[in-house]
């Protein structure tokens, strides 16, 4: 009979154990609920001494900050189409013109140059600039020719006067 009686108690400690774990759940739900509830409490106390002083004159009233309205968040820049709005040749300094481009630093869009030639779609120019993958390339720039000035005739030196001829040898 000792064995049956141990069987009996195992079993109700199992099962004691089981309400056990269910009622620490419990108190624990109880815990924070508790804990919430007196922070409510004590925010409430805070207004209402705010509100005395307020009352007696104690204290000026506290400035309400205007809500803060989000930061406007810069649009993200369609490159394929800032590229497709430059000429076949180009420069830095002409995407610094264009108008959605040309307000980002010269570090970034430097950065988008450097993209692009690793893309191939574009490489560097033999004048300094950059070139479009299916530009022609670039002729090299000729020396400038001197053209000789054109210098206004001098006038014709004027005749020398004729020697006055003598009275007797005039042709006939």
């Amino acid at each position: 009979m000792a064995k049956q009686g141990s069987k009996v108690l195992g079993i109700l400690e199992g099962k004691l154990s089981v309400v056990r774990r269910e009622v620490e759940k419990v108190l624990q739900g109880l815990k924070r609920e508790i804990t919430a509830r007196e922070a409510a409490l004590s925010a409430l106390k805070a207004d209402y001494a705010r509100g005395l002083d307020l009352l007696r004159g104690k204290a000026v009233p506290k400035a309400v900050p205007a809500p803060r309205r989000p930061k406007k968040r810069a649009r993200a820049i369609n490159w394929k189409a800032v590229f497709s709005a430059l000429p076949a040749r180009f420069g830095v300094k002409t995407l610094t013109a264009h108008p959605v481009a040309g307000k980002k630093p010269k570090a970034h869009l430097y950065a988008v140059v450097a993209r692009w030639k690793k893309e191939g779609l574009i490489k560097t120019d033999g004048v300094g600039g950059y070139q479009k993958a299916g530009a022609k390339p670039a002729r090299p720039k000729k020396a400038r020719r001197k053209v000789a000035r054109k210098v206004a005739p001098k006038p014709a030196p004027k005749p020398a006067p004729k020697p006055a001829s003598e009275p007797g040898s005039e042709a006939q």
